[in-house]
């Protein structure tokens, strides 16, 4: 009787074993905030989000026909000299995609815009100086 838990125990062991799941797990993402007016800098290359253009998005708490979009006026920086101004237009929060921008490859990371923070309200106005870049960084 003592044969039939230990040939058990084996058994399950050996189920653990060939039911390991080899899925390859996608590097982890850095996502991080770039206030408007501020830089970042990766290596001699830098990205600042100089301000937004313009918000239509449809405020929360409010029925809207079309979801509406963002735009954001980005600089493009090499050694602290101002190369381009790019102008870059997101639309409502998702992850999509679609929705996530190449702004700048260095030989060590990509780094992606993602979308343009906070959303907007119709309880308050968002004050022109809260407004933040989400950055995914690969």
């Amino acid at each position: 009787m003592r044969v039939l838990p230990v040939l058990f125990l084996f058994l399950s062991s050996v189920q653990w074993v060939f039911s390991q799941d080899s899925t390859s797990v996608e590097s982890p993402k850095i996502v991080a905030r770039l206030k408007v007016g501020n830089t970042t800098n990766f290596g001699s290359k830098g990205i600042k989000f100089i301000r937004v253009v313009e918000d239509s998005r449809c405020p929360t708490g409010v029925d809207c026909i079309w979801p509406g979009e963002v735009k954001a006026l980005i600089g493009f920086y090499k050694n602290t000299t101002l190369i381009e101004e790019k102008e870059f237009v997101f639309g409502v929060k998702a992850i999509n995609s679609d929705q996530i921008k190449e702004l700048l490859i260095t030989a060590e990371k990509m780094i992606y815009a993602y979308d343009i923070s906070p959303y907007p309200s119709s309880e308050k106005p968002i004050d022109p100086t809260h407004y933040y870049l989400e950055l995914l960084i690969k």
